[in-house]
């Protein structure tokens, strides 16, 4: 029904440009392989507080996957895992007339890692949940659009409610990631090929007004992980190999302590911690993750710009 009456109100809009009344601009963060370009065609976007939370949530991916109990699909989403990852910072026009969020993926082997759909390998799909009544339980399609689509981290994962000690026993890295949102909040969009302005004569719901900054996510990460383990007060990072040039972000005891100094020792467990006052301040969190933007200095926690085309 929500897609049907997105496409309805959209119907109008076309590569003339964005309906004024409800052209919105909005400053959005993607993480990508370079080689697949800096335009999120067919892929999801955030806003600062959205990126921090992919970015918390993927820091468990090593020990997730090393586990073997991975259930996410990062152990193969090429966003997590690809060797050539950089991050963009964006400033997009689109249709405020927001419809469906979709879950846009690279491709891995014929199948979506995440819904598990047939796709060409190495291309981006999109999946949107569909709930079957009769599984109880969401299946997907691929999505329509042409509405971007948009997806409130807090009431998503909030529905899959708090970590049980029962889970915490088994996974506890599933408690220190999945305590994350409670901290980050933040939105999720998604900008389908087919509804990019200019793109031919369908609908136009979104254009890349412009390119902020590019960086390499490697650098990225080791100005955010060098401000996390400088907000370390009980020498956590020291009893796991050290900090800087000698962390080894594969190690469990060192995302354990990753996690520990953002949320704090009552965060990684399921004690109803007050999220906003242990651990790193979320005013903190959103310096540490736009300073690589902000600065080619690395000295201030900046990173060099990649030139794109």
């Amino acid at each position: 029904m929500l897609r049907a009456m997105a496409a309805l109100l959209l119907a109008g809009a076309s590569a003339r440009g964005i309906d004024p009344t409800y052209a919105q601009n909005l400053t959005l963060y993607h993480v990508n392989p370079l080689h697949e370009g800096v335009i999120p065609s067919d892929m999801d976007t955030s806003d600062l507080n959205g990126d921090i939370f992919f970015d918390l949530k993927s820091a468990v991916t090593p020990v997730e996957c090393a586990s073997g109990r991975g259930w996410s699909g990062d152990c193969e989403n090429g966003e997590v895992v690809d060797g050539d990852l950089v991050i963009s910072k964006l400033v997009v026009e689109v249709d405020s007339r927001f419809g469906e969020y979709g879950m846009c993926n690279i491709c891995v082997n014929g199948t979506d890692p995440l819904s598990r759909l047939p796709c060409a390998t190495g291309e981006y799909i999109c999946a949107c949940p569909k709930y079957d009544r009769f599984r109880r339980r969401p299946v997907f399609e691929v999505c329509e659009g042409p509405a971007v689509g948009r997806e409130n981290i807090s009431q998503t994962f909030g529905r899959y409610g708090d970590c049980t000690w029962d889970k915490y026993v088994e996974e506890p890295w599933g408690c220190w990631s999945g305590n994350v949102w409670k901290k980050t909040g933040g939105e999720w969009y998604s900008t389908f090929k087919g509804a990019r302005c200019g793109d031919g004569d369908g609908a136009c719901t979104w254009r890349v007004a412009e390119v902020v900054k590019v960086v390499n996510k490697t650098c990225s990460d080791d100005s955010v992980f060098s401000n996390i383990e400088a907000h370390d007060a009980v020498g956590c990072f020291d009893g796991c190999g050290g900090k800087g040039a000698a962390r080894n972000v594969s190690s469990a005891c060192w995302v354990g302590c990753f996690y520990r100094t953002i949320l704090g020792a009552d965060g990684m467990m399921p004690t109803g911690a007050d999220f906003a006052t242990t651990g790193v301040s979320l005013d903190d969190l959103v310096e540490a993750w736009d300073a690589p933007f902000n600065s080619d200095d690395a000295a201030k926690g900046g990173c060099p710009a990649i030139p794109v085309a």
